[in-house]
């Protein structure tokens, strides 16, 4: 027997998710803008790196799970600065070639390694979130103010 979806009264069926390329450029383009990643309107952002709790537009739960539900947003942080690395050492070789100076490039990227995860964190957060949003489609019950407790597993 094939369990049915459990939906609410007061609340709308889920909708189906719309995976497609359009859906996930404009996905991409909120969290460009730091907005939410739902309605586009609101920050995601508090301040440096502090995610507010919920939009103040369609009041969409940022943190979507337990409490270290951005870690995942740890492991963005690492590839973007890893690529954006990998890009700068590859075009500064190339502009440079055939006279590169090794020492410039050296002492470059460490400065740039070093720098580059802390300018990207924030980012890195409304990525991840954008993301999940894009893999886990938003559910009524997340923009639901009332609704305190609310986990990906449910209410």
């Amino acid at each position: 027997m094939i369990a049915q979806p459990v939906t609410s009264p007061t609340l709308p069926a889920p909708k189906k998710p719309e995976r497609t390329a359009s859906y996930a450029l404009r996905l991409l383009g909120r969290a460009v803008r730091l907005r939410c990643p739902n309605c586009g309107q609101s920050p995601v952002l508090a301040s440096w790196g502090k995610v507010n709790q919920r939009c103040a537009t369609c009041h969409f739960r940022f943190e979507r799970s337990s409490d270290s539900y951005f870690t995942g947003a740890m492991f963005f942080n690492l590839i973007t600065a890893e690529f954006l690395f990998a890009v700068t050492f590859a075009t500064a070789i190339i502009l440079s070639w055939p006279d590169i100076n090794w020492d410039a490039i050296t002492y470059g990227a460490v400065g740039g390694m070093a720098i580059t995860p802390i300018a990207l964190y924030p980012f890195s957060k409304v990525l991840y979130l954008t993301v999940d949003v894009f893999m886990r489609p938003v559910r009524p019950e997340e923009c639901d103010p009332a609704n305190t407790n609310w986990t990906w597993l449910g209410v």
